[in-house]
């Protein structure tokens, strides 16, 4: 190419709309996808990006930017691609020169004249802000001032997109990170309302809570956008106190993040459990941990705070398409953190689509509370999935727990049921509402253990894959639950259930009677394989229909879908484009 030529870092106008499918918020995703022209339509240029994704939370940037020889006039195009991951804004692009190629029978088989013709740089800075520079030795100055994006010419910004605004600087309760739009936040109590923006990448410095946590009556909230990641690093974690909200209000194609400071960006360094502590929800709650029923307040983990109250109506916020991964810190043997952990949480909280993966601790810990939870996603767990204590009584539909396959990975229970291991028989005794869950197991670890005194409702489930599907321990559970056939008394159930696992029950010299009685005498129990497609049952499977709800024990916060299991399909999966795996 000739010295003379003079060629110019372009954009304005985002052409395609966007494209849809995993979404791993990051600056650089699938809303990039489209076409870009300068606003000066006279002068041809343009640049085409292609976000294609390779791994949970890793793709590559494929860009093809057009041009011409301002001196013969003549059109070139020049190529590049580069891996990025999530949080990443800016990716830099080995570029090669097109210099031929065909169409048809030849499709996709261009001459290049030089395999190493510059370097171009992608820079998002918003969903209508995106700057495109170059450097070649194929320039006469070698090198060009990087230009932002000018005005829309064609089209409407993606509406996928949720970046709105460009990153401006770190506000005044953070520091500025070590690297490009990062803002630290160091821990501590925070008493004012804090608003967490989708356009840097917030880092926890230590534990960071906000309102104060001797306070029952905090009245400030933690607003989080959608498409916002936040890194943990060493023993940090986010906790909210009691009277005070988080409203974590992802999308689904934007889910909040909340990870550790080694992302899973990399496939062959994906991240690992315990890399910081997790997320603690305090309220004001009725927990029945202690003598006397009514107001009652205990410590939570961690060093979170008290929690507890006598308010079943409370509200500690929203927390929906959010992900918490590879948390769950280690202090001791009797205090290590829950990817998340509901201590005296009201059913005034809003909790739907939720993942939590790869926590070194239990998956979801309810402690009392009535809060209510609907699309669960619990992965790769290392104790348990489920794990309620103290009296919970909320209600929980649709539930997908998968453990590990690999043995090396600690997992222990899909699901762990205590009332209140000091007094088994205090009361308000737990009860939660369980319907439609598929719990998928491996060799070495049990389905479910319900013990010291608890009480439970599920219907409409699947335990399969574990060593044990189901076990019942304590003689407060035995007596809580009543005596099978005809006698039970309702407050430990499981209908249109089905179990498949090594052994199905789990039955122990002295108990006062069998698992398996227990579980036959109830409606529309079985033991069959699910036969499932990885998560999913198989088109036209008998239990994808004909087994409703028994709305005398689930009310109308439930959805009867008339099926067994978290889905009716892979094709109606409500896991699609938040989940950190492509179920």
């Amino acid at each position: 190419m000739s010295a003379k030529n003079r060629l110019y870092s372009i954009l304005a106008g985002l052409l395609l709309l966007g494209v849809t499918g995993i979404a791993n918020a990051a600056f650089i995703d699938n809303w990039v996808s489209g076409s870009y022209f300068e606003a000066d339509v006279e002068s041809r240029r343009g640049l085409f990006l292609k976000y294609i994704p390779t791994a949970p939370e890793a793709g590559v940037l494929f860009a093809a930017y057009y041009t011409y020889d301002e001196t013969t006039g003549e059109p070139f195009w020049v190529t590049g691609s580069a891996p990025v991951q999530a949080g990443d804004f800016t990716a830099d692009l080995q570029l090669i020169l097109t210099d031929g190629g065909s169409f048809g029978a030849e499709v996709g088989n261009p001459v290049t004249a030089d395999d190493a013709w510059g370097t171009g740089t992608v820079t998002v800075n918003s969903c209508s802000d995106i700057t495109w520079s170059w450097t070649s030795d194929y320039v006469e100055d070698g090198t060009l001032t990087e230009a932002s994006i000018l005005e829309l010419t064609t089209g409407v910004p993606n509406s996928q997109c949720v970046y709105q605004e460009a990153f401006s600087g770190c506000p005044d309760f953070a520091t500025a990170g070590a690297d490009d739009r990062t803002c630290v936040i160091d821990g501590g109590e925070y008493t004012r309302d804090l608003h967490l923006t989708n356009d840097t990448l917030w880092i926890l410095n230590g534990a960071v809570f906000v309102g104060t946590k001797n306070n029952a009556n905090n009245t400030n909230a933690i607003y989080i956008e959608p498409g916002t990641r936040i890194i943990g690093i060493d023993q940090s974690l986010l906790g909210i106190s009691r009277g005070a909200k988080i409203f974590a209000e992802g999308v689904p194609h934007a889910p909040i993040v909340m990870t550790g400071v080694n992302t899973a960006s990399d496939p062959d360094n994906p991240g690992s459990s315990g890399d910081w502590g997790g997320l603690t929800i305090n309220g004001n709650a009725p927990i029945n941990t202690c003598d006397t029923i009514g107001a009652c307040s205990a410590l939570g983990e961690g060093e979170s705070g008290p929690y507890g109250g006598d308010d079943e109506n409370d509200s500690s916020g929203v927390l929906r398409y959010t992900r918490v991964q590879f948390a769950g810190i280690l202090f001791t043997d009797e205090n290590e953190l829950n990817g998340i952990a509901f201590q005296g949480v009201g059913r005034g909280t809003v909790v739907e689509n939720v993942q939590v993966h790869a926590n070194a601790d239990d998956g979801v810990e309810f402690f009392g509370g009535t809060v209510n939870a609907r699309n669960l996603v619990l992965t790769d767990i290392e104790d348990d999935s489920v794990d309620w204590t103290q009296g919970y009584r909320g209600r929980i539909q649709n539930v997908l727990v998968m453990q590990a396959g690999n043995v090396e990975i600690g997992a222990d229970r899909g699901i762990e049921a205590d009332n209140l291991e000091a007094n088994n028989d205090a009361e308000a005794r737990a009860k939660p509402w369980i319907a439609n869950a598929t719990f998928i197991g491996r060799s070495d670890t049990t389905g479910a253990t319900f013990r010291r005194g608890t009480g439970v409702n599920i219907t409409n489930s699947i335990f399969t894959g574990f060593g044990n599907c189901l076990d019942i321990d304590s003689s407060s559970t035995f007596t809580n639950a009543g005596t099978p056939p005809d006698q039970l008394s309702g407050n430990l159930t499981m209908e249109n259930t089905m179990v498949n696992c090594g052994t199905n029950f789990v039955e122990e010299d002295g108990d006062p009677w069998t698992v398996e009685s227990w579980f036959t005498a109830q409606d529309g129990n079985l033991e069959t394989d699910p036969a499932l497609d990885g998560v999913f049952p198989p088109a036209g499977a008998d239990y994808l229909g004909g087994f409703p709800l028994d709305r005398e024990k689930f009310d109308s916060f439930f959805q009867d879908y008339g099926h067994i299991g978290a889905f009716s399909g892979a094709k109606q999966a409500w896991t699609h484009g938040w989940t950190l795996q492509d179920f």
